[in-house]
C-alpha cells in the first residue's frame, strides 16, 4: 500500500468516527486539516452526515442486494421493527463506512489535480496599522494615510509616507507629566515603521503589537512589545532602554537588535547586531549578555535561556523586503509566510513539517511564485484554496 493510500484509509477512519462520536483529537485533528483543503471535501462530508453521499457510493457498489440480506437479518431478530433506507445507511456506515469512505476518497483521488491550485491572487503584504492614541481615538494607516501634524503630551505626532514619528517642539519647554502611552498594532499581512520621541527607530514586522509613551520620563525608557520588531535604539547612559513582553525582557543602552517574542511560538528570540544587551526571563529572572552576532533564545516550556552564535542576516533580513532561510523547518517557513500573506496552513502529512528548505526570497513575489520556488525541492505540493495552504508530502 502507498503512503497515499495509507492518507485516505487514515482519512476514512477520522471520518467514520466523527460521524459516529468517537473521533480523537488526533482524528478531529487529521478531518479539521481534510476538510480545510476545499470545499469539495466539506460538501462530502456533509454527505456523508447526511447520508445521502454514502447513499449513493453503496448504490454504486451493489447495495441494494446488501439492503435485502440486511433487511432479512433485522426481520429475524426483530420482528416488530421497519428500518427505512435512511435507517439503513445509518447502521451500514457503523458497519463497513471505513471501507466504504476509503473507496470513496481513493476513487476521488484518481482525478488528476495540479500540483499548485490557487483560487485567488494571493499578494504580498503592505504597509498597515492602527494606531491608538491614549485618548481612545484610532486611527487606520496605510501607505496613503496622511494626517495633519498634532500635539499629544508635548510632543508632535508625525503620520506620513508609511511611518509614525514623534518629534519634540523646538520651542517648547517640556515638563514631566503622567506618561501617556500609544498602542501600534500591525495586522497579519502588514509591516509598519515607528520613530520613538527619543529617536529609536522600530520596524514592526506582520501581526505584531507595540505600547510605548508618547514621551520617555523617570530613569528608563520603557516599552511593551508582542510579535517581531527590529529595533535600532539611540543611545542614552543615564535612561536605558527596556523591550518587555510577556515571556522576557532585553535592557539596552544603544544597539541594534531583532526582537521576537509571538505568543503562539515557543521561544522568545533576540538577535544582536551592533552593541550589547542583557536578556532576561520573566519568570525565572536568568540574565544572559549578548555580544553582536550572538541570539539569545528562552524555550518558554522549559524556562531554559541559552545563547548562540548565527548568521544574523538570517534574522534581520525580514526589514529590507527579504525572507532568508538556512535549512529551515517547513512548519517554521510557514509560520512567517502566513503572516505576511495571511494565510493558513494546513499539514495533510504530519511529516512534512520537518521538510528543510534553504532559499533567500523577495518579499514582493506573489504568493503563486513564492510555492514555486519552495516546490523545487520536489518533495511537497500544494493546494491553495482561497487563503488556506494544504501541504503534502508527493
Amino acid at each position: 500500500m502507498t503512503q497515499k493510500e495509507k492518507n485516505i484509509f487514515r482519512l476514512s477512519r477520522a471520518i467514520t468516527n466523527s460521524l459516529r462520536g468517537v473521533a480523537s483529537e488526533k482524528e478531529r485533528g487529521t478531518l479539521e486539516q481534510w476538510l480545510a483543503a476545499s470545499k469539495k471535501n466539506r460538501e462530502i462530508y456533509e454527505g456523508f452526515k447526511q447520508g445521502s453521499y454514502l447513499e449513493q457510493k453503496l448504490s454504486d457498489y451493489n447495495a441494494v442486494n446488501r439492503l435485502g440480506d440486511y433487511e432479512r437479518f433485522i426481520t429475524t431478530r426483530r420482528k416488530r421493527t421497519r428500518f427505512s433506507i435512511k435507517t439503513f445507511v445509518r447502521y451500514a456506515a457503523i458497519l463497513i463506512l471505513p471501507l466504504g469512505l476509503a473507496l470513496v476518497l481513493l476513487l476521488r483521488e484518481k482525478q488528476p489535480e495540479p500540483v499548485i491550485a490557487i483560487s485567488e491572487v494571493i499578494t504580498p503584504g503592505s504597509h498597515k496599522a492602527i494606531l491608538t492614541m491614549g485618548g481612545g481615538e484610532r486611527i487606520v494607516l496605510s501607505d496613503s494615510t496622511f494626517t495633519p501634524l498634532q500635539e499629544q503630551n508635548g510632543m508632535i505626532v508625525k503620520i506620513q509616507n508609511s511611518k509614525v514619528s514623534y518629534l519634540t517642539p523646538t520651542d517648547t519647554l517640556i515638563s514631566e507629566t503622567t506618561p501617556i502611552y500609544n498602542t501600534l498594532q500591525v495586522p497579519r499581512g502588514g509591516e509598519y515603521f515607528l520613530t520613538l520621541s527619543d529617536g529609536t527607530q522600530v520596524w514592526l514586522n506582520a501581526e505584531s503589537e507595540i505600547r510605548y509613551p508618547v514621551r520617555f520620563t523617570g530613569s528608563k525608557r520603557e516599552i511593551f512589545l508582542e510579535g517581531e520588531a527590529f529595533l535600532t535604539v539611540t543611545p542614552n547612559k543615564e535612561k536605558p532602554f527596556v523591550v518587555v513582553s510577556s515571556k522576557a525582557s532585553v535592557t539596552v543602552l544603544g544597539t541594534e537588535f531583532n526582537f521576537r517574542a509571538y505568543p503562539d511560538e515557543e521561544n522568545v528570540q533576540t538577535t544582536l547586531v551592533k552593541g550589547a544587551v542583557i536578556m532576561q526571563s520573566a519568570r525565572y529572572k536568568q540574565q544572559i549578555r549578548l555580544i553582536p552576532g550572538e541570539q539569545g533564545t528562552l524555550e518558554i516550556g522549559t524556562g531554559k535561556l541559552y545563547k548562540q552564535e548565527v548568521n544574523t542576516y538570517l534574522y534581520t533580513a525580514w526589514k529590507d523586503g527579504r525572507f532568508a532561510f538556512r535549512n529551515t523547518r517547513l512548519e517554521e517557513l510557514f509560520n512567517i509566510l502566513s503572516r505576511w500573506y495571511d494565510l493558513h496552513v494546513f499539514y495533510l502529512n504530519p511529516e512534512a513539517k520537518d521538510i528543510r528548505f534553504t532559499g533567500d526570497i523577495n518579499k514582493t513575489e506573489d504568493f503563486n511564485a513564492i510555492l514555486k520556488i519552495i516546490e523545487n525541492n520536489e518533495r511537497v505540493i500544494f493546494n491553495v484554496n482561497k487563503r488556506t495552504v494544504s501541504v503534502q508530502l508527493k
